[in-house]
């Protein structure tokens, strides 16, 4: 297997930042790798491959904030999330790679916009809300890759503690990830490159743990890396969709 040194710097690069901002926000880790990943690599192989290395960074995190995952919201989502992969899968398999990352990139601008919807008052039945959530949420994360933004919208709205919204996401995102690799394994998109193109990103996701780890302690004010995420997905989005 080869290992070239341009592909993996920028591989890992890019999994340093987005792994460092996911474990501050709670959120980001897909949604800013994959446009800037699919200028380079074909989609196909990026997000398969992206949310292979999340699984690593998503379970560690997993084990530091367990304490405060709501359980009973994530098995509404996660539950829910299964209903909609199979489309998105297909939807990935059977879309020309070009076409894909143009996609992509329009899908990332838009989900960045509708982040900084001001989502109002909270649901006062929010079950069946729950499901029609986690549906589109597994649609995204076998397709494109990115099951978070309706789930932050969500959690915003709900008005969600902070500490129970970070670790409840990124609960949320290990499950959907684990479950989408099924689903794309199953139709055939799953393959050896993803793995190669994991293997490329590795020191970037180490690195982002470690990085993460380090400034949780010691930043308690995450609004501003909230929007160096969004300004990176955007700029990422539109690069995807332009060139």
């Amino acid at each position: 297997m080869d290992f070239p040194i341009r592909e993996i710097c920028y591989a890992s690069s890019i999994f340093w930042i987005a792994g460092s901002l996911q474990g501050l926000t709670g959120f980001g880790f897909n949604l800013l790798s994959i446009p800037a990943m699919v200028l380079w690599f074909p989609a196909q192989v990026v997000v398969p491959g992206v949310l292979m290395s999340y699984l690593p960074l998503g379970t560690g995190q997993f084990i530091q904030l367990r304490r405060d995952v709501d359980w009973k919201v994530l098995g509404m989502i996660v539950g829910s999330a299964i209903v909609g992969m199979p489309l998105g899968a297909f939807v990935l398999r059977d879309t020309d790679a070009e076409v894909m990352k143009r996609a992509i990139g329009l899908a990332m601008v838009v989900l960045a916009i509708v982040l900084q919807l001001r989502p109002g008052n909270p649901f006062r039945h929010d079950a069946l809300t729950c499901g029609g959530v986690g549906m589109f949420s597994g649609f995204l994360s076998s397709s494109i890759g990115v099951s978070g933004p309706p789930i932050v919208l969500f959690g915003l709205k709900q008005r969600w503690p902070q500490a129970m919204m970070r670790a409840t996401l990124l609960t949320c995102f290990l499950c959907t990830s684990t479950l989408s690799l099924c689903v794309l394994w199953a139709v055939g998109v799953l393959t050896l490159e993803s793995l190669q193109f994991v293997l490329w990103g590795a020191p970037g996701l180490i690195l982002g743990f470690l990085t993460a780890t380090y400034l949780r302690a010691r930043v308690h004010q995450v609004a501003v890396f909230r929007w160096i995420s969004i300004g990176m997905v955007m700029a990422g989005g539109l690069a995807a969709a332009i060139f």
